[in-house]
């Protein structure tokens, strides 16, 4: 029986860090948010229904590195060189949709927990790129309707069962209270902190 793609995984979306008003790279303050990723991943924990399981990370994934920015990939770096994980940078920040193809059908996606780091315009797009439905989620996932520009402290979190489809009390929006910046909670957000 062949395994179905993202049967049993767990898709963890977040925006890059912190920007400078110039320049390709991140500023301090997302330096200093990139290198806090690494304890809260390491120790981050499923939020919603079946809260507490822990997320061992097999897959990070970033936008393509541009003239424009590099801050995806710079913003997992830190994780990703302590979890020994290459960071994955096939993908422009626009093929958004051909990356949620990707990951929709290759079997070595099936079982895993993948973080992805983009650019706030696109995140929502991807997420409904990869079978979020957003209207068809209970209003505890806190669900944004948009990304508003000067928040960088959400967390886009979208479980799937064995059939590969999304797991709707899984599937939530939390504000990752990894700063003192990070005031703005998701409209309706009520969920423990993972």
């Amino acid at each position: 029986m062949a395994t179905v793609p993202l049967a049993h995984s767990n898709i963890l979306l977040i925006r890059h860090a912190e920007k400078p008003d110039r320049g390709p790279d991140l500023s301090p303050a997302g330096q200093a948010r990139a290198r806090a990723y690494v304890g809260y991943f390491k120790n981050y924990t499923l939020v919603g229904a079946n809260s507490g399981t822990p997320i061992r990370f097999t897959h990070l994934i970033a936008a393509a590195d541009s003239p424009e920015s590099k801050r995806p990939s710079q913003t997992i770096a830190p994780l990703a060189s302590s979890l020994g994980l290459a960071v994955e940078k096939k993908f422009e920040d626009s093929e958004y949709q051909a990356l949620a193809a990707h990951l929709m059908d290759k079997e070595k996606f099936a079982n895993s927990d993948i973080l992805i780091c983009w650019h706030h315009e696109r995140l929502l797009p991807l997420a409904g790129a990869l079978g979020v439905d957003a209207g068809a989620l209970p209003a505890s996932s806190a669900w944004p309707d948009g990304w508003p520009d000067d928040v960088f402290g959400w967390l886009l979190q979208v479980s799937y069962d064995a059939d590969g489809g999304v797991i709707a009390g899984r599937t939530v929006c939390i504000n990752e209270h990894l700063t003192d910046d990070d005031l703005r909670s998701p409209p309706g957000d009520s969920l423990p902190l993972g």
